[in-house]
C-alpha cells in the first residue's frame, strides 16, 4: 500500500519547535495502524504533485492556513487532481483543509462559518458508525483550529460525526473518501501554540476559551485507528472490485 501525503503548508516560523513536518504528523497518526503502508510525501503547496494520480494507492491532504475559494495555481491544481483521483477509484483522507478542498472538488460548499473560530478541543459526536469504527467513543474529543467550514457536502455524502458548531465534521464520500474537520495529528503543543498565534485575530473571550479546552483528554488514538481502518476497508474493496473486473 503506497499513501502519499498531499503536505498543503510550510511549518510557520512560530511552530517549527512544536511540529517537525506535516507529513511526519500523518506518518505518526497512520503508520502504527498500517505497517504494511509505504509513506512518501508530495508538497502541493509548492505545486509539485505527482506525475500521475496512478503513482499511489492513498492520497492524504492536509491541513492549511489557505482557503480552498483562494485564487491560487496550486489549490486549483489540488481540486484537479482530487477529481482524477475519485473518477480512478483511489483511496482519499483529507483534515481540515483537506476535508474543505475535497469537498469542494467534488461539488460541496465552502465558506468562513457565521459562527466564527473553532479553536482549542472540541467533541464531534458520531453521527453514523461504520464498520471500521472499531472500538473509540461515540463522542471523540479532537483539536480544532479552523474559521472555514464545509456548509453544504458533496452530492451523495455521508455525515458521520457533526456538532451544533460544525455540522459537518467527518464525511465519507462514497466508498474510497473518509475527511474530517478536526485534527487528529497534531497535540496539545501544537495546538496551544496555534492559539497564541491567533490571539490577535479571535479575540480574548475565544482566546481564553480555546486555552482552558485543552485540559480536555484527546481521542487521537481512536479517531487514528478509525482512518487507517477506513484506509484498509477501502484499498481492499478496490482489490476486489479490479479483480471482478
Amino acid at each position: 500500500m503506497r499513501i502519499c501525503v498531499m503536505v498543503c503548508a510550510h511549518v510557520a516560523p512560530e511552530l517549527e519547535d512544536v511540529l517537525d513536518s506535516y507529513f511526519q504528523l500523518f506518518s505518526r497518526l497512520l503508520g502504527p495502524h498500517l505497517p504494511e503502508a509505504e509513506f512518501t510525501e508530495s508538497p502541493v503547496i509548492d505545486g509539485i504533485f505527482p506525475a500521475s494520480v496512478e503513482e499511489h494507492d492513498v492520497y492524504v491532504f492536509t491541513g492549511s492556513p489557505h482557503g480552498v475559494y483562494e485564487d491560487l495555481d496550486w489549490i486549483r491544481r489540488a481540486k484537479d487532481f482530487v477529481r482524477e483521483a475519485a473518477a480512478a477509484g483511489k483511496v482519499m483522507v483529507g483534515g481540515c483543509f483537506g476535508h474543505q478542498l475535497i469537498a469542494q472538488a467534488l461539488g460541496g460548499e465552502v465558506a468562513k462559518s457565521d459562527k466564527g473560530w473553532g479553536l482549542g478541543v472540541h467533541a464531534h459526536p458520531v453521527m453514523k458508525r461504520e464498520a471500521w469504527m472499531t472500538g473509540g467513543p461515540d463522542v471523540p474529543n479532537v483539536v480544532v483550529s479552523h474559521q472555514d467550514q464545509v456548509l453544504t457536502p458533496p452530492e451523495g455524502a455521508v455525515v458521520l460525526a457533526g456538532n451544533a458548531f460544525c455540522p459537518n465534521a467527518m464525511l465519507r464520500i462514497g466508498d474510497r473518501i473518509l475527511t474530517l474537520q478536526g485534527h487528529p495529528e497534531m497535540n496539545i503543543p501544537i495546538v496551544d501554540r496555534l492559539l497564541d498565534m491567533r490571539e490577535h485575530k479571535v479575540g480574548a473571550e475565544l482566546f481564553a476559551a480555546g486555552k482552558a479546552s485543552l485540559a480536555t483528554p484527546l481521542d487521537h488514538g481512536a479517531l487514528g485507528a478509525w482512518l487507517a481502518g477506513f484506509i484498509r476497508q477501502a484499498f481492499a474493496s478496490k482489490g476486489e472490485t479490479a479483480a471482478a473486473e
